[in-house]
């Protein structure tokens, strides 16, 4: 079964995708409409006005959204493999007179990523042979998942746009083809033999990635590894460059997930092909790896890295015109098309096109249509529900003499995590993967209203308040590398990945609304029961909350409820793992902002 996301009317719609009888044309069926038809096509005087078809059991409703079908998990699914059938059924042997009202061409509707707001949207990097094949330096492999996540404003459909808002800056740029994987069922600790039961299907992933953050770093790229990822992956982080679709191909329909060839073409020109085989990593072991330390959710989205060619270029010279177009497609997953714009040379859109006039990215600019644009109040904030969560790296005073790592005072080393990392929740579960942990206690802002392009002198406005963070970071993720044969990415990823986990960074249910003045002149306390404590300030701090904001809304757009923390301060508090295993209490207090007294266990 194929199932899609689209938009009509400005509504956003979601069904399966049958072709037509007729034209042959790929339609999307939404089941709601079959449903509200049943009356109209079962009258009393045919055959289906004594045998009205019923679907889903009875309390049970379609959900608004994909994610929300994905969750209803078989129920759903049976539901709808009898629904296709019916439609299927009636369309060649009955009234399809009737029954072509609710065929809704691909064409003629606006496809959007079939899971368009996806909580993780994790993609690999390094997984495929080329990367050590063409470079014969390289004389071992760390076999373990290394990538990145996502944020859900680059999510963009088939046939939609990838927009290049920073003029020449942005080139070279690059796109790749890559399988992605949706999860279909919750779950953690997964262990590699069970994991496709947790998968839901399979889609087509444009892997972009455009170059104006590396491009403003300039001479300090290649100074260290978080600098060179935060030029490189804020890259892919912009907006709409992670295209996904055009539809998702449910797991029942792939016998063999590494037996696939793959394509990319621009302008209908070839310009890689590859094979799901090539994986270094694949579907199993990544799962395995993800939910040692999160939870995996329906709706989740994870794509496996190129298969062949890490990234086709794309230059400032090439044509990104109305006709132009980049194309990849994997065997049984249909093909998946954008085209490119970039505004400063020629944006052809529609004057009038919401994607022009309101925002360029879905997710944002659903916000604006809902009036979800901003919080109004600190009391609106929940920590729950936050879709990105932003970490600063390295900007404390003393970095360069701990880390060796560059002192930067306009831009920050950034990246984000998961948002289910984040949590206003006082007692939390430490992963079975833990052994020693490190506690810290930082200091973290929340955005108030959607920001892009934020000016610097203007960049407090969009901040909600100011809460402290506790932040575990598990230091198990070292042991799964040969540190004296490792590259420098592998070397730091355990240090990404070591705040991951779920809830693994408690804030205070409220922020507090404060001056940006005030708050970076705070006293900082943490104290972790039976293991010692520490007293540090704010001060310690190198880039404020605001030029954070402020830099990162340069390349791409926060969201409303965004966490921003300045990261790490220069001590942190060691708990062994014996001590861990035991449960981990204590308290964190930035004066002015308030305590959070928090609990871990195993």
């Amino acid at each position: 079964m194929r199932l899609a996301t689209y938009e009509i009317n400005g509504l956003e719609k979601w069904g399966f995708v049958i072709e037509s009888p007729d034209s042959g044309e790929p339609c999307v069926v939404m089941p709601q409409e079959v449903e509200t038809l049943l009356p109209q096509i079962c009258r009393p005087t045919n055959f289906f006005g004594m045998h009205v078809p019923k679907f889903l059991p009875e309390g049970t409703s379609w959900p608004r959204d994909m994610t929300g079908f994905i969750e209803l998990g078989e129920t759903g699914m049976n539901a709808l493999r009898q629904m296709e059938a019916f439609v299927t059924r009636f369309l060649s042997e009955h009234d399809s007179f009737m029954m072509h009202s609710i065929l809704h061409p691909m064409s003629s509707v606006r496809m959007k990523a079939p899971v368009p707001r996806p909580r993780l949207y994790w993609g690999l990097v390094q997984n495929c042979p080329a990367f050590f094949r063409e470079n014969p330096k390289r004389g071992f492999v760390n076999l373990f998942c290394q990538g990145h996540q996502r944020t859900q404003a680059a999510c963009t459909g088939h046939e939609g746009c990838m927009v290049f808002y920073n003029g020449e800056k942005s080139f070279p740029a690059s796109f790749t083809c890559e399988l992605g994987v949706i999860i279909g069922k919750y779950g953690k600790n997964i262990p590699a033999k069970d994991a496709l039961e947790h998968v839901f299907g399979y889609t087509n992933i444009i892997d972009a990635t455009c170059r104006p953050l590396k491009h403003d770093f300039g001479d300090r790229m290649g100074k260290d590894w978080f600098i060179d990822a935060t030029g490189d992956w804020i890259g892919k982080k912009n907006d709409t460059m992670g295209a996904m679709g055009p539809y998702i191909t449910t797991r029942d329909e792939i016998s063999n997930p590494y037996d696939l060839l793959s394509w990319s073409r621009q302008n209908g020109l070839y310009r890689d092909r590859g094979f799901s085989g090539e994986l270094i990593l694949g579907i199993e072991r990544t799962i395995e790896f993800y939910s040692s330390f999160a939870a995996l959710h329906p709706g989740d989205v994870i794509h496996l890295g190129a298969m062949q060619a890490d990234g086709m270029l794309l230059t400032a010279d090439q044509s990104f015109g109305k006709e132009d177009s980049v194309e990849v497609e994997i065997e049984k997953l249909g093909a998946l098309k954008v085209h490119f714009i970039r505004p400063d040379a020629d944006d052809w859109r529609d004057e009038h096109d919401p994607a022009r006039t309101i925002h360029h990215a879905d997710a944002v600019r659903e916000l604006f249509q809902q009036g979800k644009d901003s919080l109004d109040t600190p009391e609106d904030f929940c920590a729950e529900d936050v879709r990105h969560f932003w970490t600063a790296f390295g900007n404390y005073q003393l970095a360069e003499d701990i880390e060796k790592l560059t002192r930067l005072t306009d831009i920050p080393r950034m990246l984000n995590n998961p948002g289910r990392a984040v949590s206003a929740k006082a007692h939390q579960t430490l992963a079975r993967r833990v052994t020693n942990v490190k506690i810290g206690l930082e200091l973290c802002a929340v955005v108030k209203k959607v920001a892009y392009k934020v000016m610097p002198e203007e960049a407090e406005e969009y901040i909600l308040g100011y809460s402290p963070m506790i932040s575990v970071n598990d230091q198990s993720f070292y042991d799964g590398v040969v540190m004296e044969r490792a590259t420098e990415q592998d070397k730091a990823l355990p240090s990404i990945y070591a705040r991951w986990g779920d809830g693994y960074n408690v804030v205070l249910p409220t922020p507090v609304a404060q001056k940006e003045s005030d708050v970076m002149h705070a006293k900082m306390h943490l104290m972790v029961n039976g293991i010692g404590k520490l007293d540090t300030s704010t001060e310690e701090y190198v880039v404020p909350p605001a030029v954070m904001l402020s830099r990162l809304s340069q390349y791409l757009t926060l969201f409303p409820g965004d966490v921003l923390t300045l990261g790490k301060v220069s001590a942190m508090l060691e708990v062994p793992e014996e001590a861990a295993a035991k449960g981990i209490t204590g308290n964190g207090e930035i004066e002015g902002l308030g305590k959070i007294e928090f609990k871990f266990t195993k």
